[in-house]
């Protein structure tokens, strides 16, 4: 399934409102009873818009995630330590977000400015493996895309600090390389609601 958005904002209403158009599929995991709409895509025209949901819970979360990427927290971020730090034991770290825009600098028609947030020896089996698992960057047309796949994504709670924070990544890479505009995809392989949110929303408007 696919939707398209200019901002997170209305993206954000949009994806919560598939869940009241459509039966979602019910399932249990070890987190609780969750609805679930498998293979969503969501397409930002306009991530540099950072203006959160009108409705949206959890600002505090916003600023959390984005303190992993951009702030104080990135020392401890495991997704800032695997997109600008990548190790692998036999040589200095790897800033792999810096290297694929570096690539795109050099050959704006590029295919592989690619970049991995996932590590089968930590997270096949892991607790709580990372949520995004991957990403790679295009120039098209005269805009940057930001191409993120997402393992699993909590529609309620994290989709929107997880939107908002690789907009701004997206929008930042953009001016970094010159571009006029930018966009961001996202795609969750499960983009889910738990059972007592999903409740939440059946019983008002967000």
């Amino acid at each position: 399934m696919e939707i398209e958005a200019s901002t997170v904002a209305a993206g954000w209403h949009e994806v919560i409102a598939l869940f009241a158009r459509q039966p979602p599929t019910r399932i249990a995991t070890r987190h609780g009873v969750s609805f679930d709409i498998p293979g969503l895509t969501v397409w930002l025209r306009n991530p540099a818009d950072l203006t959160p949901p009108q409705g949206y819970l959890y600002p505090e979360l916003i600023k959390d995630y984005r303190d992993r990427i951009f702030g104080d927290q990135r020392e401890a971020s495991l997704l800032y330590q695997r997109m600008r730090r990548w190790a692998d034991g036999d040589g200095p770290p790897v800033d792999q977000f810096a290297q694929a825009v570096e690539l795109l600098r050099r050959d704006e028609h590029s295919r592989s400015a690619v970049f991995s947030l996932w590590r089968p020896e930590e997270d096949l089996g892991g607790r709580f493996p990372v949520s995004p698992v991957g990403g790679a960057l295009r120039i098209v047309g005269d805009d940057l895309v930001l191409f993120l796949t997402a393992r699993s994504v909590d529609v309620w709670v994290g989709l929107v600090p997880e939107l908002l924070t690789f907009a701004q990544l997206a929008a930042d890479a953009a001016l970094e390389l010159g571009l006029t505009g930018s966009r961001l995809c996202h795609h969750s392989w499960s983009a889910h609601l738990y059972e007592v949110d999903y409740l939440t929303y059946l019983a008002g408007p967000t």
